[in-house]
């Protein structure tokens, strides 16, 4: 008897579904007929029914909405260019920028595959996710899925660009645009209740790094795999879930939802977590997988301004109760409220480990607090990591979007990673008391245990463990999942701390076991301090359990790196991603490539053994040491992608990725200080960043504009439009500086404009005179108008423009006084 196809099976369960909504339809449109029938039964106010038609419309609408936005994304997974030519929006990358290439062959065979996928994803969806999203939260532990569908429609490749410039010449970095437009079918069974998620939408740009390359098959030693950013994430409910589907109840459930899709994809595969795939046996996987940070992010959450008001007042102007949240990968950043206010001030400071400088976004929103009941979004922006690293301290003014009005005063400051111990007692004064600030960061990378204790369930009878560790460090602790029965666990997960002062912490690790939670199978205290004089500040070794077994040890690669402003490129290491003592290491061959030096330059020392080398770690003698692995600290074997920039690697139109330190322009000399015209000058920064489609202009200062006041001041601000668009959505404003000739802005703005338009728009900048509008004192003090077509913005540059008259036609071109690029 032969098998119903599985195309015919879909069918039959698509005609299936039809008729399950048809008469869920008919039950929903006979309750509401029996509803308005009780209202008037019951005598309630005809007000209900018009509270209820307008839920009714607002879901309609909404679910209208929806549908045309995935039937269009689902068109155009099935036949793109079709959909391209039906209608011309959400184009993929490779349509916007020229660095970004197709990929249909590889569209093609994801097609081919794609049913023999949906086996090994539900394999992982029921063994590996399901757990952790059990574990979540207490109210989730309950939760199993109960169908698994994937669908007809494979995730696409809509655009991949390949790193050649600036890169090490044994490794391969690229971009993938990843697009998952699907008809998927999940369903899922929560404390009896069943829900469903269908037409999941999934898109992020993902970055694939092949290295080392070698001179024999496979021709790279590994394969590492990650989100840049938390990708965005929308579905459709079912079921139960549907049926919340209203204002105040749909974003509960839904927002819940969408949190926990996103925790689970963050740690897994956004920054600093990734997959990683070794092809040969003589890899450094831990290398591969768990490279050093490049450095630290300090964000200051000073202040915002003219926050739209979120609560109605019914006497005088409305107020706000407003919070930001810091979202970055699978860390969230949350202020404290300030209530009644549109201008508050927090004052707080964040700290963030950053991977990759010139990839990685934090997304920041303004949030209005509303007790019982999902809080207000009043704005959001985009924090711009590259132009912070590259001037080392950005201290701006950002607007909010997504709203009429409202900035977000902001500073960040970027903190290098330093291996060299000298260098701490200069990052202990600058830190100083507080106990917000970070000296340090510790990175922990927990491989493995064995010999552990048995598990005593019965007083005469040992069993296996489930061993799980808590790692702590301060008031931040880390717990691994559990390794049922084994007493040697391998859990191969990195851990990083912000250390405060390491002459004065420890590390404490305990490892209990998951049958007897109260059961300790050892613990282990290092002090950091024993850090401080090992080579390169790294232990890499077995360390004995106290409290445990004879012969119970850890395995752990412990490295801490001091942080500081300064940058010194000998700093920063990798070591070597081979392990030497395998002959059959192939180095590749070949010229090196722009930027790079040998991967041969230099040799990763020998490891000290003996008891020389514990005398001179300054560890606690109590400590077993097997094997430390010293790490090169000489000059790094050229720059991993991606290096210092100025940039992100997708914002530039080739396919180089830049290595330079922006600093500020120079002030014109004294004798072209007040312009060809005489009317002053302007310094401005322009940069465009088409992962996200803006372009940035940053307002920095002014220089001896004309006065304008009877005091021979004036009160200065710049107005700008983004021509030929002359409206108030196009119009940008700084604030005003009262009494100054010279003014310092530092203002942050920015238009969302595609790549292609950029060669048609020209920017106008007016700086006007804050006056009332009866005065009759001087209020237009300069125009500079800058024709983009000209200007090379994929890269950030830094320029001086001279001021002319209102009336001149001059249109100004960029002052070459030392600008940055």
């Amino acid at each position: 008897m032969s098998e119903t196809p599985p195309k015919a099976q879909r069918k039959s369960a698509i005609e299936e579904a039809q008729l399950v909504n048809v008469v869920l339809r008919y039950f929903k449109l006979a309750g509401v007929a029996v509803g308005v029938w009780l209202s008037g039964y019951l005598n309630f106010s005809p007000s209900w029914l018009l509270v209820g038609l307008v839920l009714y419309v607002w879901k309609e609408r909404q679910g209208k909405r929806k549908k045309l936005q995935i039937e269009i994304r689902q068109d155009t997974a099935r036949d793109e260019q079709k959909a391209i030519l039906a209608r011309v929006e959400d184009l993929p990358s490779w349509v916007h920028f020229p660095e970004v290439e197709r990929a249909e062959w590889f569209n093609k065979i994801l097609d081919q595959i794609w049913p023999f996928i949906g086996d090994y994803v539900k394999d992982l969806l029921i063994n590996s996710i399901q757990p952790k999203i059990q574990a979540s939260h207490a109210h989730m532990a309950s939760f199993v899925f109960t169908r698994i569908d994937l669908g007809d429609i494979p995730p696409r490749i809509g655009g991949v660009k390949v790193y050649t410039k600036n890169v090490r010449r044994d490794e391969i970095y690229m971009d993938l645009d990843i697009i998952y437009s699907s008809d998927c079918d999940l369903m899922v069974k929560l404390k009896g209740m069943n829900m469903g998620i269908k037409d999941l939408q999934v898109r992020g740009t993902m970055r694939v790094i092949l290295k080392p390359l070698l001179s024999r098959m496979p021709l790279f030693g590994g394969l590492s795999v990650f989100f840049l950013n938390n990708p965005s994430i929308d579905f459709n409910l079912k079921g139960l879930a549907d049926a919340f589907d209203l204002p105040g109840l749909r974003f509960v459930s839904k927002e819940m939802v969408e949190d926990i899709i996103a925790e689970q994809i963050a740690n897994i595969m956004v920054l600093p977590n990734r997959i990683a795939v070794p092809m040969i046996e003589e890899l450094n996987l831990s290398l591969l997988k768990y490279p050093p940070p490049e450095g630290v992010l300090r964000i200051y959450m000073i202040e915002a301004r003219n926050l739209v008001s979120a609560d109605v007042a019914f006497v005088g102007k409305g107020k706000s109760d407003p919070y930001a949240v810091l979202k970055f990968g699978p860390e969230k950043f949350k202020t404290k409220v300030i209530n009644n206010t549109v201008n508050p001030q927090w004052n707080e400071v964040f700290e963030t480990i950053i991977d990759c400088k010139d990839a990685q976004v934090i997304d920041l929103e303004i949030r209005d607090e509303d007790p019982g009941s999902k809080d207000d979004k009043i704005g959001t922006a985009a924090i711009d990591i590259s132009s912070s690293a590259s001037q080392g301290t950005l201290d701006t003014w950002l607007p909010l979007e997504n709203v009429k009005k409202g900035d977000v005063h902001l500073k960040l400051v970027w903190m290098y990673l330093a291996n060299d111990p000298m260098v701490l007692e200069k990052t202990l004064k600058q830190v100083g008391a507080s106990s917000e600030l970070a000296s340090c960061v510790l990175m922990v990378n927990l491989d493995s245990a064995k010999d552990l204790p048995g598990s005593k369930r019965m007083k005469k009878q040992i069993a296996e463990p489930s061993p799980f560790v808590v790692l702590s460090l301060g008031p931040k602790s880390f717990e691994t999942e559990e390794k049922p029965n084994t007493d040697s666990p391998v859990w191969e997960k990195p851990f990083r701390f912000l250390v405060h002062n390491p002459h004065i912490q420890k590390l404490d690790i305990q490892i209990f076991d998951k049958k007897n939670p109260k059961e300790s199978l050892g613990d282990l205290t290092i002090p950091l301090k024993s850090l401080l004089s090992a080579p390169d500040m790294t232990l890499d070794q077995d360390f004995a359990l106290k409290n445990s077994g004879l012969d119970s040890k850890i395995n752990m690669r412990l490295c801490l790196r001091i942080l500081t402003p300064e940058n010194n490129p000998a700093w920063r290491s990798e070591g070597a991603i081979l392990n030497t003592n395998s002959s059959s290491v192939d180095p590749p061959a070949g010229p090196k490539k722009e930027g790079t030096s040998s991967p041969d330059a230099a040799k990763k020392p020998q490891p000290q053994t003996g008891p020389a080398k514990a005398a001179n770690s300054g560890v606690d003698p109590t400590i077993k040491k097997v094997e430390v692995t010293q790490i090169n600290a000489a000059k790094p074997e050229g720059q991993v992608i991606p290096p210092a920039s100025n940039t992100s690697p997708s914002t530039v139109t080739s396919t180089e990725v830049r290595q330079r330190k922006t600093k500020s322009s120079p002030a014109p000399a004294e004798s072209d200080a007040r312009g060809a015209y005489g009317r002053g000058r302007i310094q401005l920064t322009f940069r465009y960043s088409s992962q996200r489609q803006k372009l940035v202009v940053v307002v920095h200062k002014c220089l001896n504009l004309l006065p304008c006041d009877s005091d021979n001041l004036a009160d200065p601000y710049v107005k700008m439009y983004l021509l030929p668009d002359k409206s108030s959505s196009g119009k940008r404003k700084t604030a005003v500086i009262k009494n100054n000739l010279n003014p310092v802005f530092d203002e942050t703005f920015e238009f969302s404009l595609k790549q292609e338009e950029i060669a048609d728009r020209d920017l106008e900048l007016t700086i006007r005179n804050d006056t009332s509008f009866f005065s009759s004192n001087v209020k237009v003090m300069g125009v500079v108008t800058i024709d983009l077509s000209k200007m090379d913005v994929s890269k950030a540059a830094t320029d001086w423009f001279d001021l002319h008259p209102e009336d001149s036609d001059d249109a100004e071109k960029p002052i070459s006084v030392e600008s940055d690029v």
